[in-house]
């Protein structure tokens, strides 16, 4: 009890007192300020410890959250917010563009509490997923010109490098097979790294990107294409290659130039060189897959058990319940994985049961915990989002800007399409890295419709397609 007292008082403090206190601060120094973004942008892929606080803390359960959540990076996003708050800068509002809709979106899926069996576990969710919000909020703020987007550019490639770094004293140290860095499982870590990779790649084909950023942006790709590689997850891989091939296309349509050239070709190298180097892991697990060929995946099932959650309440059985409703002494959705497990010849032990695995499907977990309210209104807020990416594409479309909001068009059409094999935008780290992207897009969509002065914006007749 003094423990969770104490965590109580410390994480008032930082959400009240020193994040409103570092956003003062920040008002009155831009480069502070520009510090801070950068260290925001970096923070998804630090070590759990360092990152939140649990209060209320349920070790053995599963979920979204398994406690109320308090994270450092959503108290970053305060400072940021409140730095915007400070400036009090004319005809800047400090809602962004698709904040009522995320918050729809919250509200909607807290309607499932009427539902649940574990009311305690929709108020955790209900916690963590509205008071993230801050972290789209204070990226909106804090991304507001060209000087603002390299040290993101900048921040992300060192982070992805020190992250390889990890994943090759993971494997090569310690022995490890399929390394996950500082995230809990090598999925979810995957696809953080193409998520931040992509948009670096595309911005490194501009020619008003400086060689020295070229180079470390390149090298970042690079490194994340190792770090894939080592964690050994084929979604991530595949997702990584597709997305190359994208913002590759991309850049051509504005034109063909030597720097483009000789990236396609260095990277059509490097990546010959990787499968070679990394043949043995790839046909490893190939091997493990096909040895359960014939077998019905055990997703398929889960899935099935998210869709008679579904039927049975429309408004979903509770935010954060999928775990507790799954399992015994829950046994009407059970069943369909005791009948799976029976149909492959296992003993059916009532034991193995108070804890089944959740659906791997984030649409499917959004429907059965949510309802179709919920689904809708995240699915509204994906598409806002990927629209507002792809009209800023066009609109910057031959300024450094354009060129990264196409790679993080590409990014985030293969993390939603992720999401229909992994839940990981439900996770922490994941949701927190695209919540941060969303804030870009915001502001982009923001200034673009406003016609603000700032640097974003080019002289008329450079201006892209939508000019």
């Amino acid at each position: 009890m003094i423990k969770e007292i104490i965590k109580l008082i410390y994480v008032v403090l930082l959400y009240v007192a020193i994040a409103p206190a570092l956003g003062l601060f920040f008002s009155k120094n831009r480069t502070a300020e520009r510090i801070a973004l950068a260290i925001m942008v970096s923070m998804p892929s630090w070590i759990p410890g360092k990152l939140t606080l649990m209060i209320n803390s349920v070790e053995l359960y599963r979920g979204h959250t398994k406690g109320f959540e308090f994270s450092n990076i959503v108290a970053v996003g305060i400072a940021l917010t409140m730095a915007a708050y400070f400036r009090k800068e004319p005809g800047v509002r400090l809602s962004p563009p698709g904040l009522r809709f995320y918050l729809l979106y919250c509200a909607v899926s807290s309607i499932s509490i009427l539902a649940a069996p574990n009311k305690l576990y929709v108020l955790m969710a209900i916690w963590k997923f509205t008071t993230a919000v801050m972290i789209f909020v204070g990226a909106f703020h804090a991304f507001r010109d060209s000087t603002d987007l390299k040290w993101v550019m900048r921040s992300l490639s060192i982070t992805l490098i020190v992250q390889t770094l990890v994943c090759l004293k993971l494997r090569y140290l310690e022995g490890r097979w399929q390394v996950h860095g500082w995230f809990e499982h090598q999925n979810p870590m995957a696809i953080w790294a193409y998520l931040c990779a992509l948009p670096i790649l595309a911005a490194s084909f501009c020619r008003q990107v400086s060689q020295g950023d070229m180079v470390l942006f390149l090298g970042a790709t690079g490194a994340t294409a190792l770090m894939i590689l080592l964690s050994v997850s084929r979604g991530g891989l595949g997702a990584l290659c597709i997305g190359a091939v994208a913002v590759t296309g991309l850049a051509y349509l504005r034109g063909p130039s030597l720097r483009k050239v000789t990236i396609t070709g260095m990277g059509a190298c490097a990546a010959v060189a990787a499968g070679m180097l990394a043949l043995d892991s790839i046909m490893a697990r190939v091997e493990e897959a096909g040895s359960h060929e014939g077998m019905e995946d055990l997703r398929p099932v889960l899935n099935r058990m998210s869709k008679h959650m579904l039927q049975d309440s429309p408004i979903g059985i509770g935010w954060n319940n999928f775990g507790v409703m799954n399992s015994l002494p829950y046994d009407r959705y059970c069943q369909v994985l005791m009948d799976w497990d029976e149909s492959r010849g296992f003993r059916i032990i009532d034991e193995l049961y108070f804890a089944c695995p959740l659906t791997e499907s984030l649409y499917w977990l959004l429907l059965s915990e949510t309802g179709y309210g919920g689904f809708i209104t995240y699915a509204f807020f994906e598409a806002l989002t990927l629209w507002w990416a792809f009209r800023g594409l066009l609109y910057y479309w031959k300024a450094p800007l354009g060129y990264f909001l196409g790679g993080v068009v590409v990014a985030l059409c293969l993390t939603y399409g992720h999401g229909l094999v992994e839940r990981v935008l439900s996770q922490t780290k994941n949701l927190s890295a695209w919540l941060i992207f969303c804030g870009f897009v915001a502001r982009v969509q923001y200034v673009r419709q406003r016609g603000l002065p700032t640097s974003f914006d080019l002289p008329r007749a450079k201006r892209g397609v939508l000019a």
